[in-house]
């Protein structure tokens, strides 16, 4: 069978050192009148605030400041800062942070535009009207969002993650400039970049895998297995891991995300464990449920990295030992136990689990309450 995909990447991707600088020309040629969207500390912590409204106002751009995102941002959120939108009149909008802050900066420049509330969009709704241009400046080494469709928003009534996916949410560009990175902590560190790693199995094994996401894939693990130990410890290695997490979110762009995530929500809505680390305590549990379904892509894996192996099975297990004795170096919890989770929580998480139907039908093993509650178990 011939191959046949359909790969679609808009965005103009400003990596390196410095490139921070090219903020205020960037803009000008999107609009006049910028939202500049960020959280409620990092930003204004370390000068940036001052830093990124300077440099637009240098090149002639109008600035309006929008810095209430929380973490997990909500849907009360975004609406607030689509009416900040639209009362300062502003036609692009600038997202700086983490993923919660890039992500709520596309919801912003939907409503902004479309109106509505914020649920009005949520998938299985698609996107498909237009929005102000987004220019994405990533401060984390974990998200991905600066080149992917989606926006993931916080239901808190529900305690429910929820997606609003469509490509006009791609943003027009991306500046990832690894000097940001030096005032991440080390733990936030460990956690995004762990999420980059989620990010490119996830879309590696998942059923909407292609081959072009599948070696944007490949080389995020590789360099991440490879460099996370060192980077987390030194500030100036730091840049391979905004280039995997960069190659991670092309890869989710096309492919998606699995059962990691979707067992990762339940952690951060219930227990508001960091997402990164949510993924993360599942990642080697979830080689091990995944990798019978797809013999070809785990060889394949191990054949990448380096691993030697005289069967599958066995390159499965150096891929989940991998993973493992990583965590385990990184001090990274392993047992849902140590983040606070209760066995008694089990029915709970296996239905929150399985109600995730994007991601759960986008795994490449179809998944039942048996399988979720034995790994739960497994892991507690």
């Amino acid at each position: 069978m011939g191959l046949s995909f359909t790969f679609h990447s808009p965005t103009k991707i400003l990596f390196g050192r410095g490139s921070l600088q090219e903020l205020g020309e960037q803009v000008k040629r999107l609009g006049g009148k910028a939202l500049l969207v960020t959280g409620r500390r990092f930003a204004r912590r370390y000068g940036y605030i001052d830093r990124l409204t300077s440099l637009m106002e240098e090149a002639g751009v109008e600035v309006a400041l929008f810095d209430r995102v929380e973490p997990n941002p909500s849907f009360e959120t975004v609406e607030e800062g689509a009416l900040t939108a639209r009362k300062t009149g502003v036609d692009v909008v600038v997202g700086f942070g983490g993923g919660s802050a890039l992500d709520a900066a596309k919801a912003i420049a939907l409503l902004c535009v479309q109106g509505g509330r914020a649920k009005d969009y949520v998938y299985p709704y698609v996107v498909e009207e237009p929005v102000l241009p987004i220019v994405a400046i990533p401060t984390t080494c974990g998200t991905g969002s600066e080149v992917t469709k989606f926006s993931v928003l916080t239901d808190v009534k529900a305690k429910r993650k929820t997606v609003v996916a469509g490509g006009p949410l791609i943003p027009k560009v991306a500046i990832l400039d690894p000097e940001v990175l030096r005032h991440l902590p080390r733990d936030l560190t460990v956690y995004t970049a762990l999420d980059a790693f989620s990010h490119a199995i996830e879309a590696y094994w998942s059923k909407a895998s292609q081959p072009i996401s599948d070696l944007f894939a490949l080389e995020s693990m590789k360099i991440l297995l490879k460099d996370l130990e060192k980077a987390a410890q030194d500030v100036e290695a730091r840049d391979v891991l905004h280039y995997a997490s960069l190659l991670a979110g092309l890869a989710i762009n096309q492919a998606g995300t699995t059962v990691v995530h979707a067992m990762g929500y339940y952690l951060t809505t219930y227990h508001d464990v960091h997402h990164g680390l949510s993924n993360a305590v599942f990642l080697p549990v979830a080689v091990r449920l995944n990798a019978p379904a797809i013999p070809d892509k785990v060889a394949r894996l191990a054949d990448y990295l380096g691993l030697e192996y005289e069967s599958v099975e066995a390159a499965a297990r150096l891929i989940e030992e991998s993973l493992a004795r990583l965590e385990d170096r990184l001090g990274v919890p392993r047992r849902l136990g140590e983040l606070g989770v209760d066995r008694s929580e089990v029915e709970v998480f296996v239905k929150e689990t399985l109600s995730y139907r994007r991601n759960i039908e986008n795994n490449p093993r179809e998944l039942t309450e048996d399988d979720v509650r034995s790994l739960f178990m497994e892991i507690i």
